[in-house]
Formats: structure tokens, sequence, C-alpha cells
């Protein structure tokens, strides 16, 4: 189905005779893709074929050149794309007849010349044969070393250098490797030959034994000194090539291909997350796609390579949950500016036939990315699962050169317009013989500036949506916490509870009086045992005093009073403090140790300790604090110590309050 949560976003399907597995652009991006599949050696009547289709108009996609293939071998698995003049060459991954891998004999890799037909604005009065593009086979090779089993040097993966803008033009390396087999190889050869032999072999790569290579690539930090990576299912492994192309010398840097990264494996772990697919994002840089065990979900991961040791892993982002297993991914490098600054676009095929599109952004000074962020998600992109992702190379467009200063030497003002939209393609092929296009617009970063990088997704409009997701996280939060205080409020009978604890006082008297309202109550102030803030109460015909001794077991009789005297000695010992009145006017704490306590305060009393003075003090202290009542009486006052600690309330520092 097409994007429909973003208008900008053009859509184009087409619907081939054959199921597609592989694809790639143009490498200049002059409007066409080309993609690859077929039935195989199979007698249900689906052809083998390689398309190359016109994408140019964004709403609709054309047939320009069918190469019809044998179906007396194998489907097209992979492909890869030289630019010619008017043009390409294709080099396809296509396997040899099941006749022909038996008696050992397997020209896996095959290259065709393609011709563009005219464009419609070039059509004349000619034929219209002579409207058509033309194709031609250039030879086939078998790069791989010969084995003495059979059917082991299947191909399964072709992956080419990126292609440059350079004056001195683009020179190209490739890669290939085997699959299914006991002795697995990648063999990286001199692309900028049309029909590359074992003479143009740069490197052979022996795999692990069982192991094959699940995804392959390429880049050029340097003219002519290349980076391979590939990863096996546990593994990552980088070898640095630096090539002369006249000379066809080699030169490797280590010897042999190093391990960088490795899934962890121990006895603990029953499964291990596997590499399903890896790109580089700059020279320094690549991300990789996993698996995670038992189809619990896929990630990306940023691993930043050294030139020696291992990789250090930068980022990880977690796919959505709907996401069980991915099947494959891309990445597109857009421009940088003059400070090496520069936006990455990467999409990824989840099992569930939808494409997820992330945007980073790399800052060259500290040589970090930021955080994935979501661009747009695709649903329902084919009819059955996908085969292939691939996005349309970005080269920055040419810009008029600055206008040449004035007679005085000073610099004249541009008055030259920036050069408006760019796009990038992303085209997915699915098993259901469709292809599917989409295309998305690109704007510069500064609109102002005509030498501006552009981008997919502006960095600041990134920015906004995070501090508006943390905002609305936040809100929901404070409302959950809000309906959590009023639900316990409306529970709690003699100590500060709920949800705003952790915030200051005068904020928790704010947010729990809405509370409070809603219990039809009233506040009364109290200390807390732990921060000193305010807590609620409810005013009754009785206080909590009486609560607060049955609950530790303390006696209420006169007789608790006069322990010193000779009476039974009561355990523990309910002390009423002095508090300052913007604390509540009282503090209430319990010891264990009652005659411990009296030893330790000289001024603790008990009531009928009291002079009448004292009495009514307290009384009207105690009335205040909700914890004594006229109508209880003065006998639940026996069971309790007074005292006023000298220079508490001209500190107004309160005890704390400890609920035992």
């Amino acid at each position: 189905m097409p994007p429909t949560s973003r208008t900008d976003v053009s859509y184009a399907k087409v619907t081939l005779s054959y199921p597609i597995f592989s694809a790639d652009f143009d490498p200049y991006n002059r409007g066409y893709l080309i993609v690859g599949g077929g039935g195989g050696e199979t007698p249900t009547g689906v052809p083998n074929q390689i398309s190359v289709l016109d994408i140019s108009n964004r709403a609709q996609i054309t047939t320009a050149v069918d190469v019809d293939l044998s179906r007396n071998e194998d489907s097209v698995q992979s492909l890869g794309n030289l630019a010619t003049k008017d043009g390409l060459v294709v080099f396809a991954g296509i396997n040899a007849s099941e006749k022909d891998q038996a008696a050992g004999k397997n020209e896996h890799l095959r290259s065709f010349e393609i011709k563009y037909p005219p464009r419609k604005k070039q059509k004349t009065d000619a034929d219209e044969d002579d409207l058509k593009g033309q194709y031609k086979p250039l030879g086939k090779r078998s790069l791989f070393r010969p084995t003495t089993a059979k059917n082991e040097t299947y191909q399964r993966i072709l992956r080419l250098s990126p292609s440059q803008r350079r004056e001195s033009g683009s020179k190209r390396i490739g890669a290939v490797a085997t699959s299914l087999a006991k002795q697995s190889q990648v063999v990286v050869f001199n692309a900028t030959s049309s029909i590359p032999g074992t003479d143009d072999i740069l490197t052979s790569i022996d795999l692990p034994e069982r192991a094959e290579a699940n995804d392959v690539d390429i880049t050029e930090p340097e003219e002519a000194t290349f980076s391979v990576a590939y990863c096996t299912d546990y593994h990552l492994y980088e070898q640095t090539l630096k090539y002369d192309f006249s000379t066809k010398k080699t030169e490797k840097t280590p010897k042999g291909p190093r391990r960088v990264v490795a899934t962890p494996d121990s006895s603990e772990i029953k499964a291990r997350s596997k590499f399903r697919c890896l790109r580089f994002l700059n020279s320094e840089n690549v991300v990789a796609l996993l698996n995670l065990p038992n189809k619990s979900g896929a990630e990306l991961r940023v691993f930043h390579l050294y030139p020696t040791g291992p990789a250090m892993l930068m980022q990880t982002k977690k796919l959505p949950s709907r996401i069980k297993q991915a099947s494959s991914m891309d990445v597109c490098a857009l421009d940088a500016d003059s400070n090496g600054n520069q936006q990455f676009a990467i999409a990824v095929a989840g099992q569930d036939i939808s494409i997820e599109v992330y945007t980073t952004n790399y800052q060259n000074a500290t040589d970090t990315f930021s955080h994935f962020a979501s661009f747009m998600t695709m649903r329902d992109v084919h009819p059955q699962q996908m085969t292939k992702l691939c996005f349309s190379p970005f080269h920055s467009p040419a810009r008029a050169p600055d206008p040449k200063p004035d007679k005085d030497g000073q610099p004249i003002a541009s008055n030259i317009p920036h050069l408006g939209p760019q796009y990038i393609r992303l085209a997915s092929t699915s098993y259901a013989h469709t292809v599917v296009v989409d295309t998305f617009p690109l704007s510069p970063l500064e609109p102002t500036n005509k030498h501006s990088r552009y981008v997919l997704s502006n960095p600041s409009d990134e920015r906004w949506m995070k501090v508006a997701y943390v905002f609305i996280i936040a809100i929901v939060v404070l409302v959950s916490a809000f309906l959590l205080q009023a639900f316990r409020t409306g529970f709690a009978d003699d100590k500060a509870v709920g949800a705003f604890g952790f915030l200051p006082a005068n904020v928790r008297k704010f947010l729990d009086e809405p509370a409070a309202a809603a219990y039809g109550k009233k506040r009364v102030e109290i200390v807390d045992s732990a921060t000193s803030v305010m807590s609620q109460a409810a005013p009754t015909a009785f206080g909590r005093l009486q609560a607060r001794l049955s609950r530790h077991s303390i006696s209420t009789s006169p007789s608790a009073s006069t322990a010193a005297a000779g009476a039974v000695p009561s355990q523990k010992a309910l002390v009423m403090s002095a508090a300052p009145e913007q604390m509540g006017g009282v503090t209430v704490d319990v010891h264990p140790d009652k005659d411990a306590y009296l030893q330790k305060d000289a001024n603790a009393k008990h009531w009928h300790e009291l002079d009448e003075q004292q009495k009514v003090q307290w009384k009207d202290r105690l009335k205040k604090a909700g914890e004594w009542a006229e109508a209880e009486g003065e006998k639940v006052l026996f069971g309790v110590l007074f005292s006023e600690y000298a220079g508490m309330v001209g500190q107004g520092v309160a005890d704390v309050v400890r609920e035992l």
C-alpha cells in the first residue's frame, strides 16, 4: 500500500512475471532500477530474467529492457552495476545448472551490457524497435577456488564498492561470497574489467568451517584504498586493501581479515543474536542488523572500527516489537558539509512486510552519531515476504560558483537561489513478483545557503519531536501520579503518603490539595518522618493519639505516668515534642526504651507532672495538630511524655517522626 503517513513521499509499484531476488540502482541515479530473479531450474514455466525499469516518473514504473535468461540454470540471486555513457555493465550472480555443478563447473559471475532506450525528448521518427533498450551478454566466469565437493561454489552475494564522482573517474572493486558450502569463501575482484578473470582477484578469503557470509559491504576511504567488511552468523570481519589498478598489485592490512565483533558466547547463553546485514556508514563506522534469538525481535547496532583491535559498540536501536525478524537493510549516505557533518538514511525490512525508515546525524568533530530517529513506517508494502531493499545513491548536486569579487576585492552578494529539493529512492522487491519504489524528498539544511548539505529529516525538527515526546511522557507520569496520590490519600490516616513524596513541600502541598478536596477534607499540617514536609489529615471528633498508643501497646492508665514512683514500667515511650507553628506545632516520636529516653531528656514530663499553664498550652497544640480532642478527656494523655527540648522551638527544627 502507498505510504499514507507522509503526503510528500511518492509511491510507484509494478508487477513482473517472476519472483524477484535482487535489485540495484544506476550508480549515478539516472532514473533506472535493475532487478533480477526467476523460477530457477524448474519446469514451472516461470522465466529467469533481468529487467531494467524506468523510474524517472515518480508515479509510474515502466520496463525499459528485459534480459531473457536460460531456464535451465538458476535464477538471478544478486546484481551489481557499472555505469557507461549510454547505459550499464551489469554483473549478475547466476549459478550454473545442476548438471554443470555436479561436474564441478559453475561459472557463477555473468556480465551483460545494457544500452538505455532514448528518453521521450530524444525520440525522433526512427522505427519503434530503435526506441527500445538493448542488451548483450559479455561473458561469464568462476572466481571461486575449485573444490572436490559437488555444488560447493554456489554464489549468493555480490557487492560492488560505491561509485564516486571524480575527475579521474571512479574505479571500483567487487566481492562475491559462496553459500551452502562446507568451506565458504569471500572473493574480492577488480570490477573495472567487464569480464573479471582470475588475474583480477585481489584476495580470496577462506571462512571458518560451516560458516558463510551473510552480507558483504565495501567502502573507499581513500582513492584506491578499500575496506571490505563481511559478517557471519556471530562474527564481523574487516580487511583493508590497497590496490594498484595499473599493476594489479594488492597490499593487505593486516595480512588477513581481522575479527572485530563477536556476539556474546557462554554456557549461560542458550541462543545468540545473529548478524543479518551490514553497511558502512563511513570509513570507520558500520551499522549492522541483527536478529535476536528465538524470533524475539531485531535491532540495529552501530560499531566504530579502530585500525587495530576490536570494534566499539556506539549505540543500539531496538526495532518495534511487531518485527520479530528482519530480512534486509540498506543505507543511503547524504552529502557532507565542509565540516564533515552528514545525515544517513537507514531502511529495514521486517518479516511483517513493513519497512522502517530511520535517520541518524553524524558529527565529525566528535565522531559520534545521534540516536536513530524514525522518519516513517510503511505497512503491507508487498503481498508476500520482501527479498531485497536498496537505496539509490545520492550525489551532491553541482552548485554555481560564487561571484568574483568586485574591483576593490570585496565579495559580491550572491542572489543565486539554492538548487531546491533533491530526491532519494528506496526500492523493495518480493517473492510476489512486485517492485515498489518510494521517492523521498530531501531539503537543504540551510535553505538560504546554496552550499548547504541536504537532509531527509531536519535535525532541529528531530530535537523538537524529542522534546515533545518527553513532555507528553512527563504529563502522563504526573497525571498517573496525581491519580495514585488521590487514591492513596483517601486511605491514609496519620502519615504523608503518595507518589509526590519526592517533591518539595510547597509543590506537594499544591498537588495534594485537589486530592484532599475530592474526599471533602481540609488540610492539617504535621511533620513527615523523613523529609519534614506536609501531609493531610481529616479533622474528626477524636484525634489520632489513641490510635498511636494502641498500635504501640502503651497504656493510657494514670499508673503509666507514675512508673518512676514504683508503678509497673512501660517498655515504650511515646513522646510529644513542641515544634514551630509552621511545622504543625507538634512532633511525635516513639522510643523503644522509656527509661533510657528519660535519662537522655531531662525536660520530658508525664502529664501529671505538668503545671496547669503547660497543660493548657499542650492541649491547644494537640488539638491544632489533630492529635487530641476535648471529647476524649485527659485520660488518653497519661500514656504520653511531653518534651520541650531546649532551643527546639527557637531553632525552628522538628524531630523526625518514626512510626515503628
